[in-house]
């Protein structure tokens, strides 16, 4: 009686263990290309034009203090004036704020019009990782990304489809 217990403990150990190893074995990794997906998308296009729009507003106003600073220094330089000396050095801050400014203010307008298109494009992944249960793991294998290799599944395409993007 003994023995068959120890046969089967084994055996269900065997079954168990062999039935955990082969639903591991289905599991996979799939790569994506994620700024394939991002170049096709209309949004991000907006949001592209709309981020440069922001930033050409910025250089030119950085463009007029710097050239208010070049001739206040040219002013300088042949009349060594204290006073034109504390005139550069207070337009010197303003325009070191300013670079400060513009780029907090690019930040969180390239956030405001971004986020949601990472958002849109991370919905459709899950919508795709749904459909396909065995998916265990998104690589972006985007070119700089950091992943070299990945022999799993593309699932660009399917995400893709999910945003309604044609080729």
């Amino acid at each position: 009686m003994k023995k068959n217990t120890i046969f089967y403990f084994l055996l269900f150990l065997f079954l168990f263990g062999y039935h955990s190893y082969s639903m591991e074995c289905h599991r996979k990794i799939v790569c994506l290309n994620s700024i394939a997906l991002i170049e096709k998308m209309s949004e991000f296009s907006t949001a592209q034009k709309e981020l440069d729009r922001i930033s050409k507003i910025h250089e030119n106003i950085l463009d007029k203090l710097a050239k208010e600073f070049h001739k206040k220094a040219e002013k300088f330089q042949k009349n060594k004036n204290p006073i034109l000396k504390k005139e550069l050095e207070i337009l010197q801050a303003r325009a070191h704020a300013y670079q400060k400014t513009a780029a907090d203010d690019l930040t969180k307008k390239q956030n405001k019009l971004l986020n949601p298109i990472y958002k849109k494009i991370e919905n459709a992944i899950h919508k795709v990782i749904d459909k396909d249960k065995n998916i265990i793991r998104v690589d972006d294998c985007s070119p700089g990304k950091g992943v070299l290799v990945n022999k799993g599944e593309d699932i660009t395409e399917a995400v893709k489809k999910e945003l309604g993007i044609n080729k």
